[in-house]
């Protein structure tokens, strides 16, 4: 189970991730990944963003969420704390 202080962090440092990047180096499930992500956005710490695929193409085969990538909001408040 990751922490939301983890996930937080993790994107903080990165500055702008996808969520495969998040699932391969916490090994966690979409469904828990994604639920801490929403909660991230309602807070206001991240900013959920599409990119548009290279592929030129309208084919369908690949899902919206497949080009999102989330991105930290630069906020005093939300820093995390230094060690």
């Amino acid at each position: 189970m990751i922490s939301l202080i983890a996930l937080k962090k993790f994107i903080a440092e990165k500055k702008c991730v996808n969520l495969s990047l998040i699932r391969q180096t916490f090994g966690t499930q979409q469904e828990e990944t994604l639920a801490l992500l929403e909660l991230l956005i309602h807070k206001g710490c991240i900013k959920k963003c599409f990119k548009t695929p290279n592929c030129a193409t309208r084919c369908l085969k690949c899902t919206p969420d497949s080009f999102a990538f989330y991105q930290w909001v630069e906020h005093a408040s939300h820093l995390p704390a230094s060690s």
